[in-house]
Parts: C-alpha cells; sequence; structure tokens
C-alpha cells in the first residue's frame, strides 16, 4: 500500500489510517482509492495552509475549498456564510469524499469534530451546499471549476462472436502462463459477467470452499481432503471427473464468493467447464508464478491471479493491469468496447434468456417487470436502470432482426424452419396458395402483431 507523505511532516498518519479502512474493510479496487486518495491530500493541504487542523475544519471551510476550485491553495473566501455552492459532478464527488472521511474519524474512532451550524462535517447533508433555483446558462459560471461539458461516447458492447476474439488474441500472448492467465481472467468476464475487481479478488480458498459446498462432491468419502490437496494429480483428475458429473447432471454454475462494488461479498457464478479450466491453471502456471515468488522470498498472496511483479500491491494482479491488457486488444481489433462491456455481453444474454422465457410463459401478455426484476436477481443489480437498458436493446435488435417464434420441441422447431424457409422462396407462389387452403381447411388464422416481422431463431 502507498504511503501519503508530507515533506516537512512525513507520513501522514490521519490519511494512511482512512486509506487502510477504504482497501481493507471496505475493500474499495485501488483505482478508486487512489482518486479519492488525491482529493483528501488536497483537502488536507487545504486546511494546512490556512493552520487549521484537519479535524477542526467545519463547513465554512469546505464551501471555501469548493467555492475555490477543490485546489491547495486558492484566495477564494466566501463572503456569506451560507455561500452557496455549484453542484457540478466534480464538486459532488468531492464533498463525498471529504465528508467519508471526516464520517470514518468521528464514527468510527470517536473523535471530536468541531461542531458548526450544530452539526460536524461527518453528519453534513449535501443539498445544504448547492445553489439553488440556477439556470442551466449560469449554472457553471461561478467561483469553482467547472465540470467538462464535452460529449463523452460510452463504450459499446460487443457481440458474443465479437468476445470470442479478443479471448483468442488474449491466447496469442507469447508467454503461455500470461496466455492462460489473461484468457481465464477475459473468460471469466465474458462467460460469468464478473467485474474486474471482482476478478482481483477470486482467491484459491474461496473457489475450494465454494466446490466443498457442492453435493456432488460431498458424496464422495474425504471430499474436503481431495480439495484441499488439489495439488496431487489423483486428486485434480478427481476434481475433474466431479466437475464433468456436474455438467453432465446439467448443472450449470459454480458459486464462489466475491467482492462487489462496495466491498460487500456477492455469490458469483462460474461456469462448470470454466472451473474445471480454473483447477487445471491453478495444478500448473499458477504454481510456475507461485515458485517465482518464492525464489524472490515475496509472500504468495491467495488470489488465483499473480501478477509479474512480485512486490507491487501485494504480488496479485490489479483491476487496472486487467484493463490495460484488454482495452489496447479491443481496439486492436477494431472492436467497441472494453473488458468491463465484456461483462455487459454477458449480463445482455441473461437478460435475453430471461425475456425469451417470460414470453414463452405470458405470450403477448408478458410483462417488462418480470423481466426487470429476475434478470437483477441473477445479475446481483440493486438498480433496475442497467438493466432496462439492455432489455431496450434486445427489443431494439428484435425490430431489426425478426422476433422469435418459440416452439414446445426442437422436431417442432425443424418443421417451421423449413416451412419458413419456403415460404421466403418468391419462386413458391404454389406452396404459399397450398398452405392457406390448409389454415381453411383446419380453422387455423394467422396471429399479426403490427408492426414486427417474425423470424426463427
Amino acid at each position: 500500500m502507498p504511503l501519503v507523505i508530507n515533506e516537512e511532516e512525513g507520513p501522514v498518519a490521519i490519511i494512511q489510517a482512512w486509506i487502510l479502512d477504504c482497501m481493507v474493510r471496505i475493500g474499495d479496487p485501488w483505482i478508486s482509492v487512489e482518486k479519492h486518495v488525491y482529493i483528501i491530500c488536497l483537502w488536507y493541504d487545504f486546511l494546512r495552509c490556512r493552520g487549521i487542523k484537519p479535524l477542526d475544519a467545519d463547513e465554512s471551510h469546505l464551501r471555501d475549498f469548493l467555492l475555490g476550485g477543490g485546489v491547495r491553495t486558492s484566495n477564494i473566501r466566501s463572503m456569506v456564510p451560507d455561500a452557496q455552492v455549484t453542484g457540478t459532478v466534480t464538486n459532488q464527488n468531492k464533498y463525498r469524499v471529504i465528508v467519508s472521511f471526516h464520517d470514518f474519524w468521528e464514527n468510527r474512532h470517536g473523535k471530536s469534530l468541531r461542531v458548526h451550524y450544530g452539526g460536524t462535517l461527518a453528519q453534513h447533508r449535501e443539498n445544504s451546499l448547492h445553489r439553488k433555483n440556477r439556470s442551466v446558462a449560469r449554472a457553471l459560471i461561478n467561483f469553482s471549476k467547472p465540470e467538462k461539458v464535452a460529449t463523452k461516447s460510452e463504450p459499446g458492447t460487443p457481440t458474443p462472436d465479437e468476445g470470442e476474439l479478443v479471448l483468442e488474441e488474449a491466447l496469442n500472448h507469447p508467454n503461455p502462463n500470461r496466455a492462460q492467465t489473461w484468457y481465464l481472467i477475459g473468460s471469466l468476464a465474458l462467460r460469468g459477467g464478473a467485474r474486474v475487481g471482482g476478478i482481483n479478488s477470486i482467491t484459491v480458498p474461496r473457489l475450494i470452499s465454494a466446490l466443498k459446498k457442492e453435493r456432488a462432491f460431498k458424496k464422495v468419502a474425504g471430499y474436503a481432503e481431495v480439495l484441499d490437496g488439489y495439488l496431487r494429480p489423483g486428486n485434480r483428475a478427481k476434481i475433474k471427473e466431479i466437475l464433468r458429473g456436474m455438467r453432465a447432471d446439467r448443472r450449470t454454475f459454480v458459486y464462489c464468493e466475491i467482492r462487489a462494488k462496495g466491498g460487500k461479498s456477492i455469490p458469483f457464478p462460474i461456469p462448470i467447464q470454466l472451473c474445471e479450466e480454473l483447477i487445471e491453471y491453478l495444478c500448473t502456471y499458477r504454481e510456475e508464478t507461485k515458485a517465482a515468488f518464492l525464489k524472490a522470498g515475496c509472500p504468495v498472496p491467495p488470489n488465483i491471479f499473480l501478477s509479474n511483479k512480485k512486490r507491487q500491491f501485494g504480488g496479485a494482479l490489479t483491476s487496472r493491469a486487467m484493463s490495460n491488457f484488454f482495452n489496447p486488444i479491443f481496439k486492436r481489433l477494431e472492436i467497441d468496447g472494453t473488458i468491463h462491456r465484456l461483462r455487459a455481453t454477458f449480463a445482455e444474454e441473461v437478460v435475453r434468456d430471461c425475456y425469451v422465457r417470460e414470453r414463452a410463459i405470458n405470450g403477448r401478455a408478458w410483462k417488462v417487470k418480470n423481466v426487470l426484476q429476475f434478470a437483477s436477481k441473477l445479475l446481483g443489480h440493486e438498480s433496475l436502470e442497467a438493466i432496462n437498458a439492455y432489455l431496450n436493446n434486445i427489443i431494439a435488435q428484435e425490430l431489426l432482426a425478426g422476433h422469435p417464434v418459440l416452439v414446445g420441441s426442437e422436431e417442432n422447431a425443424s418443421f417451421l424452419r423449413a416451412l419458413a424457409a419456403k415460404l421466403d422462396d418468391a419462386e413458391n407462389q404454389e406452396f404459399k396458395t397450398a398452405l392457406e387452403r390448409f389454415f381453411v381447411e383446419n380453422g387455423l388464422e394467422p396471429i399479426m402483431e403490427e408492426g414486427r416481422r417474425y423470424a426463427l431463431f
């Protein structure tokens, strides 16, 4: 963990303790913590330049800090005690980080903060700083540094085929060890829907613990010893054999605990075939990397994916390293997306499956709410907004490519595909006439939905 050092005072303990809490207790990824630490360092230096101790700061100091652009030194002073601050995204982010810093010291460590207007900075409400009833034209014309208003394009969602191309490119890495490492990381994003922060948090003990909970393993005498001794060739073969049996029984996932946003643990679905590959990786390439750690005298972290930079970030591959490897691949292959959007590819397929199931059960009476609620549970989303975006995209694709006709068996589907191919042949008017006659003779009527084209998937 990096140190925050002031040239005159040395290490700044009050910030260092807060960083440790963010990374260990809350479990935020370093890329997020780093941004927040930079804000707190600016705030600390701002107070220091004014001769104010960090825990003696109050609302008036925070107002001056934000009105002055959130920088170390500023000549800006609020003329009135209740000067309001424009609620730009930048100001809101700085505000939340500073309040959380003071909340840490007051509520977790019992420190006494300065009371101002009946409350401390840890008890402050965000909307009390904002300018009220400001017009759009004047929103950015104030003392605070305006946020950038230039448009920013959002990365797209790769198709499953494009995701597979990215994985193939990862396998082309000249180092076989790294090729397998990157391939498995990309597979966890594409086929399991993991975020890079979650992938970073998967450890060997967590994976083994997840397997110990499976009924298929509990049926085996001494299963715990078999799993704990996964490195032994006989045990490795036995574990993979049980996983193949689970697949034969139509099991799809093994659920392993990982770290989600905010530091909480959630069950993450690892496809069983991918779980087999991870067991093989643990016994081969990870052991190879582990040996390099031991040779260099470095402690081996429990994470599945180890970095070649043994003395940095605890030796585990970081979220940033994963993004830095994969994002250039997307550019090289001219695919619109990022490694995080590989998760979106998986999520969209989950939503598509929920949508098709809902249509199969309720037909034209299907409900958007049912799709969103079921998909949100499967994907671990608290908000339905992100799920709704996937569903809108699926419906848009449907309007362009056709609407699925749902049938109960593969045999019936094959008949309907042949029927559709015959109907689309412009030279087969006689067949269409005969089909219409068949409908009349059997009392059938075509089911029409205005504005939709139909296609067999």
